[in-house]
């Protein structure tokens, strides 16, 4: 696809009609769409948004990864051994006399520091992908999108702030809140099934020193 100047682009926006009609016709990266804009309503932009929202774009990649990173963290959780974690960890507090740093941390297993620097990799992609998924709402006509930055602070709260401004200005975009408290019942889920499945045995364990 080639603009007025000639020049090639492939990214999605509103350009001219190729038919030459005085109008903009929106090109989704790939094809041209129905969707249509007066140029004079093009200048105004809450008449912009209004008739551009069935064809913007409010789902991104970055969206969707951040909020299934978790499942990393969630798939390494169910092959986790938490019940000889739990029995490796109370049996070395039990003969454990040096207090020191060096000695809590030999109390924890491989396993344990795999899930954290998973989790730990995990939040630092997500900070990736919130300014990658900030900026491209940005190049995509949402005015004022929730910033990216609120996700150091969590990346959830981006993901709430984040949908609901969208929903906000193009009348969509509140499904990455609904899947986002999905993963949490399933997390949670897996937990509470997890330590229940452990607690048998490590009591039983504990009743025998």
């Amino acid at each position: 696809m080639t603009d007025t100047a000639g020049t090639i682009s492939t990214q999605a926006g509103w350009y001219p009609d190729p038919s030459g009609a005085p109008r903009q016709r929106w090109w989704d990266g790939a094809r041209w769409t129905e969707h249509l804009i007066d140029p004079a309503a093009a200048n105004n932009p809450a008449a912009r948004v209004s008739l551009r929202e069935s064809a913007m774009p409010v789902y991104s990649a970055s969206i969707w990864m951040i909020v299934g990173l978790p499942l990393l963290s969630l798939f390494a959780l169910v092959a986790f051994d938490l019940t000889g974690f739990l029995i490796g960890f109370t049996s070395g507090l039990s003969t454990m006399v040096d207090l020191s740093v060096t000695s809590w941390l030999a109390l924890l297993n491989p396993d344990f520091y795999f899930l954290y620097a998973l989790a730990l990799a995990a939040r630092i992609a997500s900070l990736i992908f919130a300014y990658v998924d900030w900026r491209g709402l940005r190049f995509d006509g949402i005015d004022r999108p929730f910033h990216w930055a609120w996700s150091f602070l969590s990346v959830e709260l981006y993901v709430l702030g984040r949908s609901i401004v969208v929903r906000r200005r193009v009348g969509r975009g509140l499904l990455p809140i609904g899947v986002m408290v999905l993963l949490w019942v399933v997390s949670y889920g897996v937990v509470t099934l997890k330590i229940e499945d452990s607690m048998p045995a490590v009591t039983m364990w504990l009743g025998s020193l």
